[in-house]
């Protein structure tokens, strides 16, 4: 299996604070991680429009440092996360995150490829703002292959930049119902299996 990250030094350690939907939360990160010194505008967004299960399990892939999926666990105390990401740097403060915000008892981090940690797991909803350094063909693949992933009446958020338009047209080929809010250059794909 060929790796699409690179591994480098953690640089700068940085604190980052994060107030969404009126819950405040912090992160650990670190300068070489994506939006290391600062919550990116995608993921944010994402976060703006996020759509929980009311109860149940969900999947962060490509968690980085935990953003998306310990602010889910946040703001439904109801769900279980399962968070993965391929860098070990990423999956190690991840958990540490979880912990600075008290949600370290509902999510499960794993190091690893894409859906591959989790690959025998079903989940009411998956979100992802997928590593477009990592090439179009792995965000193709994040985005298409999560309604394997998924429940009956289970769901995927995605955050896309560049290539969102065509994702959403792939994904109408292969989920029965997409949605598309876009704001700010970016597109927010909300699909149903």
């Amino acid at each position: 299996m060929t790796h699409y990250y690179k591994v480098r030094q953690p640089g700068k350690r940085v604190l980052i604070p994060l107030v969404i939907h009126g819950i405040s939360l912090q992160f650990i990160s670190y300068t070489s991680l994506f939006s290391g010194s600062e919550i990116d505008e995608g993921t944010r967004l994402l976060l703006e429009h996020i759509v929980l299960p009311d109860s149940g399990v969900v999947l962060d892939v490509g968690c980085g440092y935990g953003v998306i999926g310990i602010t889910v666990a946040k703001l439904n105390p109801k769900l279980r996360v399962y968070m993965v990401d391929i860098d070990p740097l990423s999956v190690r403060v991840a958990r540490i995150n979880a912990k600075l915000n008290n949600v370290d008892n509902r999510i499960h981090v794993l190091e690893g490829d894409r859906y591959m940690p989790v690959k025998n797991l079903k989940f009411n909803a998956i979100y992802s703002n997928p590593p477009l350094s990592a090439g179009m063909s792995i965000v193709e693949n994040i985005v298409l292959e999560a309604g394997e992933h998924l429940v009956e009446n289970g769901f995927a958020q995605f955050v896309l930049a560049k290539g969102g338009d065509y994702l959403a047209k792939r994904a109408r080929e292969v989920y029965k119902n997409v949605k598309i809010t876009s704001k700010k250059g970016y597109i927010i794909l909300y699909v149903e299996i």
